[in-house]
């Protein structure tokens, strides 16, 4: 991911595939649960960003995998771990809103969804 948010990821083999936006409170909220499992048992905490990444390559090769709701949000599950990932596509950028723990704070993400209802 690049400094900016976006990442960059994109190569020759991905003609199709979307660009990764985080937001900012996203990508600090995963390098905490990364941090948190690492201490938890050594290696857990690449294991899980490893997890992240399998489920955004996923996400940017078929973006409408992930369960819609009203407002145009995505959602689709890390796999291995109790997290999911809260996703809006607009144009060719899959904005990343929340790396969420499943059972905490339902919905603490919502108002980093800046696009209208």
């Amino acid at each position: 991911m690049s400094a900016g948010g976006q990442s960059d990821e994109a190569g020759p083999g991905d003609l199709g595939a979307l660009i990764l936006d985080y937001h900012p409170a996203a990508s600090a909220e995963m390098i905490a649960a990364a941090r948190v499992y690492e201490e938890r048992v050594t290696g857990l905490g690449h294991r899980f960003l490893d997890a992240v990444d399998a489920a955004l390559a996923t996400l940017r090769r078929s973006p409408r995998l992930g369960r819609s709701d009203r407002r145009g949000r995505r959602r689709w599950l890390v796999r291995r771990f109790p997290y999911v990932i809260i996703y809006r596509i607009e144009d060719n950028i899959l904005h990343v809103l929340a790396v969420a723990h499943t059972s905490r704070m339902p919905g603490y993400w919502e108002s980093r969804d800046s696009a209208k209802p």
